[in-house]
């Protein structure tokens, strides 16, 4: 009697498991929920889309509200610091000034390691190195390649060093798109070895069918909300699919544990990734 008692146990913890899987696998950003959007455009081999005319998106309003992008500007602030030679490849060691932006008690381990290069900075969104790449950057230059980009609404009058932390600027998930679209084809004419390196720190997994290039961005936009997005593009046998997700949520760590999970649900959805 025990053994059939321990039989059906175990058979039954894993159906749960197999149905809580299948149900976590399945929960979408839903139409008419205003706290997320979901943004995808796709590009088949066969033709190239050169505008925004085949977007697709959860929620359009939110998809065209201009929200802070937090850690989703390091995609910009990669490139331009590539572009610039104030990076000079993926592998050069990155530093910032200690004495500006010191060490504080909240920073995650990640953000202590004692040594960067872009594809770690990146990966972890490392905001003090960031931070030093746009004061490297400088002012004239951030706005001059801002406004070739026609990034968001092009306003960094918050401060050099944070305006991408819940500052002055802004972007929407349907103008990431747009940003990403153009990155990856080089409309902007900047330097290729720059282009490719930035896509190699954006390559975060690469499986037989399809390999996705990502970053993430995250942070409080009042004591009450955190907003998170997700943002990149997929490439797979029917072409290329630019994507951008963002949500609102009550914690930072409902917000880490869904956001990436929500995105790949809607690409999975979509038939784009498995």
């Amino acid at each position: 009697m025990k053994v059939i008692k321990l039989l059906l146990t175990t058979a039954w913890l894993g159906y749960y498991s197999h149905f809580a899987l299948a149900t976590e696998n399945e929960v979408l950003c839903q139409e008419g929920d205003n706290s997320c959007t979901f943004v995808l455009l796709t590009e088949s081999k066969k033709v190239e889309v050169s505008d925004a005319s085949g977007i697709r998106s959860v929620n359009e309003n939110r998809a065209n509200t201009q929200l802070s992008p937090f850690s989703t500007f390091t995609v910009a602030n990669s490139l331009i610091a590539l572009d610039l030679g104030v990076i000079k490849n993926a592998k050069q060691t990155l530093t910032y000034d200690e004495k500006h932006y010191p060490n504080k008690a909240w920073w995650p381990s990640v953000w202590k390691l004692p040594h960067y290069d872009l594809t770690t900075a990146f990966k972890y969104s490392m905001v003090a190195i960031y931070r030093q790449l746009a004061t490297d950057i400088g002012e004239r230059n951030m706005m001059s390649y801002l406004n070739v980009m026609h990034y968001g609404n092009q306003d960094i009058s918050s401060g050099l060093d944070d305006f991408w932390l819940n500052g002055s600027i802004k972007i929407s998930a349907v103008e990431q798109i747009a940003f990403l679209q153009k990155v990856y084809h080089n409309k902007f004419g900047f330097n290729e070895q720059a282009i490719d390196s930035l896509k190699a720190v954006m390559l975060t997994e690469t499986k037989p069918n399809y390999r996705l290039f990502a970053k993430t961005g995250a942070g409080k936009t009042n004591k009450d909300n955190m907003l998170g997005w997700y943002i990149g593009f997929v490439e797979n046998a029917a072409g290329v699919h630019f994507f951008a997700f963002n949500f609102d949520s009550s914690s930072y760590g409902e917000m880490k544990a869904k956001r990436i999970k929500l995105a790949k649900n809607h690409l999975r959805q979509a038939g784009i990734i498995e």
